[in-house]
């Protein structure tokens, strides 16, 4: 009894736990590792990327995809095992929890490269043209599937499309994959001589053989116009042929496309790696990779748009037994386009017709709008040039509409105030009630609105009192104050008043003498940074020599403006002042102006 009801509760929970793992995988960001037999210049590789993440999304798993390039072309299998070793240890460094390979090299590099990661990790593969059934038994961490090559349905497509041409050159190399291409196609040659007997073959290995006899047997219109190339293993000298092959190219792999070849059997690359990433998906979410085991895909037949037209083959006729890959968008959608065309040219018609008749309406609000325009442009403009002139004057002013609403504020009186003397061109403070920023104190009370009432009243001029006082804004500081309150006109009409003010505190005059001394005088105070090793000049010294807007100048470019012949002494004297060497601060040398004169 006890046993029945352990193996009932036992099978309730199995659910509950599968729920669980799922779960947890769809929650947890899983490390992938993919490998690319080649380069990141090859083509589609971008697809393989966007493919295998795409899958693994779909399959419901969050994870971080890291694209690693074994360039298998470019390397010897002992070099090619060294980088395979070298992208193990990176991926044992970020934790990779699954390895997803593309194509044949990068598989059996990844098993015999010596490291023990490919047998502790699960292995999904995809794209393998020559699997090796004898190894992928041995193994029960790896899942996937092949894309072998049909040499069978690649011939009788070339016969299809090309009938007249009777002769097949298989160009190869050396490499192991490359051999193995050439027995598989060897092996099926018998059968279909036999059906079609007319067609001959004939072996070319690009590394035992020199290559001009390759070349001249496919590049040339004499010898190719009546052969067939077939590549069972692409490789970059290939693609030097196969971009000026005079002869229809046929390929097993999808990276042979955009590199001269016609056709080839292969998988769609996003499709292959898509499928990688599902399978990748479903181990990490607790399948067993022995059990999912390894399927063959069958390819498609993927043509290159360019070839056809160079081959003047219409796509119609090979549009039903593959894919077109690398046609332009006008061919893809080319419907599509011809309406949108139609409906562009009818809404272009539709839209002259009617902004003619609406211009011939418009034109004269137009006409309106543009005067309204320039009129109001004029008063803008007016308006800046008495702002500048107020901002010009160097006693505060500040102007009032007959609402007591301030209207303008000079740049004077917002250094008064201890406001940021840049907001006067933003006219921040337009519209605000007087005493929002400025007041006028007599007597411990603020009189300012009494003086407007008074001076609106009375239409005349009213002085501030004697003894009046002003505040800075921020420090709360009093100061003493003189200046006069004037009503504005306009066409015999009052619309305002203007505070015209000044600072008479004892500090302030001190400042404001000195400043008129120095603006009179060719007088320039300068300090100099130690530090830094600047100078800085008060005034308009440096707008002089041709640097406007500057106050702040290092010792270098000061030495520059030098003259050559007083440089040495110059800089020896003032080392010298500077070190408290010398005790008279004199100096007297030749500067260059902003002119270019001494």
């Amino acid at each position: 009894m006890k046993r029945r009801l352990f193996l009932v509760m036992l099978i309730g929970l199995f659910p509950c736990i599968v729920f669980a793992g799922h779960l947890y995988a769809a929650e947890r960001t899983y490390n992938v590792l993919f490998i690319q037999s080649y380069n990141h210049r090859t083509p589609w590789n971008d697809r393989l990327t966007e493919g295998v993440r795409d899958g693994l999304s779909r399959g419901g798993i969050k994870a971080k995809v890291t694209t690693e390039y074994l360039d298998a072309d470019y390397w010897t299998f002992a070099s090619e095992c060294v980088i395979m070793r070298r992208i193990c240890e990176r991926a044992r460094q970020k934790n990779t929890d699954i390895i997803i390979t593309s194509s044949d090299e990068a598989f059996y590099t990844l098993m015999h490269c010596g490291d023990s990661l490919p047998y502790k990790l699960p292995v999904v593969i995809s794209g393998i043209k020559y699997p090796n059934e004898k190894l992928i038994s041995k193994l029960p961490n790896v899942c996937g599937y092949t894309s072998k090559i049909d040499f069978v349905h690649l011939l009788e497509n070339a016969r299809r499309v090309f009938p007249n041409r009777t002769e097949v050159i298989c160009v190869s190399d050396s490499s192991l994959l490359g051999l193995k291409g050439v027995a598989e196609l060897e092996r099926i040659w018998p059968n279909f001589q036999e059906l079609h007997p007319e067609y001959k073959m004939k072996v070319m290995n690009v590394q035992s053989q020199a290559p001009n006899p390759v070349i001249s047997s496919i590049c040339y219109d004499y010898n190719a116009y009546n052969r067939i190339v077939i590549a069972p293993k692409w490789t970059p000298f290939l693609s030097f042929i196969g971009k000026n092959s005079k002869a229809p190219v046929f390929a097993g792999q999808s990276l042979a496309l955009t590199n001269g070849v016609f056709c080839v059997h292969d998988m769609e690359p996003y499709e292959g790696a898509n499928a990688a990433g599902k399978c990748a998906a479903q181990v990490l979410q607790g399948a067993i990779p022995s059990v999912i085991g390894v399927v063959d895909l069958p390819g498609k037949l993927l043509y290159d748009f360019k070839q056809l037209e160079f081959f003047r083959v219409n796509a119609d006729k090979v549009s039903d037994s593959g894919i077109i890959m690398n046609a332009p968008l006008m061919e893809r959608y080319r419907i599509w386009f011809v309406l949108f065309y139609s409906v562009v040219v009818g809404a272009l018609v539709f839209l002259v017709i009617w902004l003619y008749r609406l211009n011939r309406h418009e034109s004269r609000r137009r006409m309106h709008a543009q005067t309204r325009l320039l009129i109001q442009n004029r008063l803008v403009e007016q308006r800046d040039e008495f702002d500048n002139i107020f901002c010009s004057i160097r006693d505060g002013l500040i102007t009032y509409d007959t609402d007591f609403r301030i209207h303008f504020v000079n740049r004077a009186l917002m250094l008064m105030l201890e406001l940021d003397p840049d907001t006067h061109t933003a006219r921040s403070y337009e519209g605000q009630m007087a005493g929002s920023i400025f007041h006028i104190y007599s007597n411990g009370e603020d009189i300012l609105q009494s003086l407007l009432k008074q001076v609106r009243t009375e239409r005349r001029v009213i002085p501030i009192p004697e003894k009046a006082f002003m505040q800075e804004v921020h420090k709360g500081t009093y100061f003493p104050v003189s200046g006069e309150i004037v009503p504005i006109y306009s066409k015999n009409k009052m619309t305002g008043m203007a505070i015209c003010c000044r600072n008479i505190s004892e500090e302030e005059m001190h400042k404001r003498f000195f400043n008129l001394a120095v603006d009179a005088s060719s007088v320039y105070p300068w300090q100099y940074n130690v530090r830094t090793h600047s100078f800085h000049f008060s005034g308009a010294l440096l707008d002089y020599f041709g640097l406007p807007g500057k106050q702040t100048i290092l010792r270098k470019e000061l030495e520059l403006f030098i003259h050559s012949d007083d440089l040495e002494e110059a800089r020896q004297h003032f080392t010298a002042i500077f070190k408290g060497e010398e005790m008279d601060t004199r100096m007297s040398f030749r500067m260059r102006s902003g002119e270019g004169k001494y």
